[in-house]
């Protein structure tokens, strides 16, 4: 075979493990993505060792498997005993060590430093391979990054232990993003919405008190209720998107506050066509080639002191910043 021959030959072979590659990499997010459209990364039926009894002499250990305080614990070993580089790694084992054998009787130090080498490896392992960082913000790719850090976790702590360190914290993330996923899906009407969240709600916590993503001001919850029927409510008249705003608000607020956002929607209403016919005004003397630009300047000033009153300067104000931020 010529050496052109060989080169040919090469780059396709170079080209046809590129494509193999992608292909691989798109089944597996495929596979990914599938999975976890019907499957939790930790349900209603996970634990979270929070409740499990510990053992008499230690709250880190429970027959002899870490509980989800130990993770504080090795965060704290981490801090305490910092090193400057991963060089540095056998001298901060060391100092551990140390202080765990200091801490705690003989087998429980021996073991809690035995799950804490595998967990820092780990975390180090995580924190150095750019494919475990997020390059979005987007929930359901970064719920899909969850569910693999997890899957590393558990495949070099073993899943009893990287569950019981990890997976209050992951269920946590895991429901802000699915609860995220259902409030941003624009195909979903209010009350699809609503049913989807309670559901999720049910399937990881199963009635359990939570205050993740919950939120008992009412203000709140009423930005909320709109977020959820935003898709409704875009596609009401605007008088009947008036009046289920009204019923929303009637949900959370007194009668007495319900009055008063009516009165601040009317003044609100009101400023918004006082503006529009400024600014109709406002376009009539810049357009007018019969007057000079230092007549333009004194009759939009006037112009403003008559729509704003008291409140002309600031207008300027905000008009020069508004210019400032355009250019």
């Amino acid at each position: 075979m010529t050496k052109k021959k060989i080169i040919i030959a090469v780059g396709v072979a170079v080209i046809l493990a590129f494509v193999a590659l992608r292909v691989v990499n798109y089944m597996t997010y495929k596979a990914e993505e599938h999975y976890l459209k019907r499957h939790y990364i930790f349900d209603k039926g996970f634990p979270g060792n929070r409740n499990k009894p510990a053992s008499p002499s230690s709250s880190y250990l429970s027959d002899g498997i870490a509980t989800a305080k130990t993770l504080d614990l090795f965060r704290f070993l981490e801090q305490r005993f910092a090193v400057q580089s991963v060089e540095q790694l056998h001298e901060h084992f060391s100092k551990v060590k140390k202080y765990l054998h200091s801490q705690f009787k003989e087998s429980e130090a021996r073991r809690l430093f035995e799950i804490y080498k595998k967990y820092l490896k780990c975390e180090i392992e995580l924190g150095n391979n750019p494919k475990y960082r997020a390059k979005t913000s987007e929930p359901k790719l970064i719920l899909m990054l969850l569910y693999k850090i997890q899957n590393v976790r558990r495949a070099r702590l073993g899943k009893g232990t990287a569950d019981a360190l990890f997976g209050m914290d992951v269920k946590k993330r895991e429901y802000l993003l699915r609860r995220s996923l259902i409030i941003d899906d624009s195909t979903l009407c209010g009350k699809e919405k609503e049913s989807g969240l309670q559901g999720l709600k049910y399937d990881m916590w199963d009635g359990e008190v939570i205050s993740i993503g919950e939120d008992n001001n009412p203000y709140n919850r009423y930005q909320l209720k709109l977020l959820l029927y935003q898709k409704d409510l875009s596609e009401l008249s605007e008088g009947k998107r008036t009046n289920k705003i009204e019923e929303f608000r009637k949900e959370f607020f007194s009668k007495e506050q319900v009055k008063r956002l009516r009165e601040v929607d009317d003044q609100i209403a009101r400023e918004k066509e006082n503006m529009a016919r400024y600014r109709v005004a406002e376009k009539e003397i810049l357009d007018s080639r019969k007057i000079t630009e230092e007549e333009k300047d004194k009759r939009i000033k006037a112009l403003q002191e008559n729509f704003f009153g008291k409140d002309a300067e600031a207008f300027r104000r905000r008009e020069i910043m508004y210019r400032g931020a355009e250019k």
